[in-house]
């Protein structure tokens, strides 16, 4: 913790962050510049014509790139020192992940959701229906009694489905186009 001060409080580590935060501001705004260039285009255009007609040449050939493993990196230490280091981060992080209350709320949800989708679309149409009636009133809309008949009955199904109990499984047996969906 106390190095932790001494890093918050040190006017060249601070420095050093201002420093590297506009660095890296100006190395994205450089390679966007460049990758937006008409000689940058120009470029990978022409390459790209070249490996499409040469492509069984031996242009094509030279113009493939595959990926070699050294040998040098597999019996190094260092290497496979920070690869076991990495591996064992990532994987206390996804046991974190695991376990962590978002995710099991995120989880919860998911089932909940599933397990109504009637209410779920109900909400949407319900909240369809009263924004469309609300932005209508507001912008001075006429709006013809077959309208307004019809936004009634989205709202009144609307409203009977969200106290539909029915499940995901219930609903794809009893729907006639989602067991023909189902089927093919």
């Amino acid at each position: 913790m106390t190095l932790r001060k001494i890093s918050d409080a040190s006017i060249v580590i601070s420095l050093f962050r201002y420093f590297y935060k506009w660095y890296g501001y100006i190395e994205n705004k450089l390679m966007g510049i460049f990758h937006n260039s008409q000689t940058y285009r120009l470029a990978k255009g022409f390459y790209g014509g070249v490996k499409i007609c040469f492509r069984y040449s031996f242009l094509g050939r030279i113009s493939e790139t595959k990926q070699t493993s050294s040998g040098a990196y597999n019996r190094s230490w260092t290497v496979q020192y920070l690869i076991n280091c990495y591996k064992r981060w990532k994987d206390k992080a996804m046991c974190y992940l695991r376990t962590s209350l978002a995710i099991l709320l995120a989880k919860n949800t998911k089932k909940i959701l599933y397990f109504s989708p009637v209410r779920i679309i109900s909400i949407i149409v319900v909240i369809a229906v009263i924004t469309n009636v609300f932005l209508s009133i507001v912008l001075q809309k006429q709006i013809s009694l077959w309208g307004w008949l019809m936004r009634g009955l989205f709202l009144f199904a609307g409203v009977v489905c969200l106290f539909c109990k029915a499940d995901w499984v219930a609903v794809k047996s009893n729907s006639i186009i989602l067991r023909k969906l189902g089927k093919n």
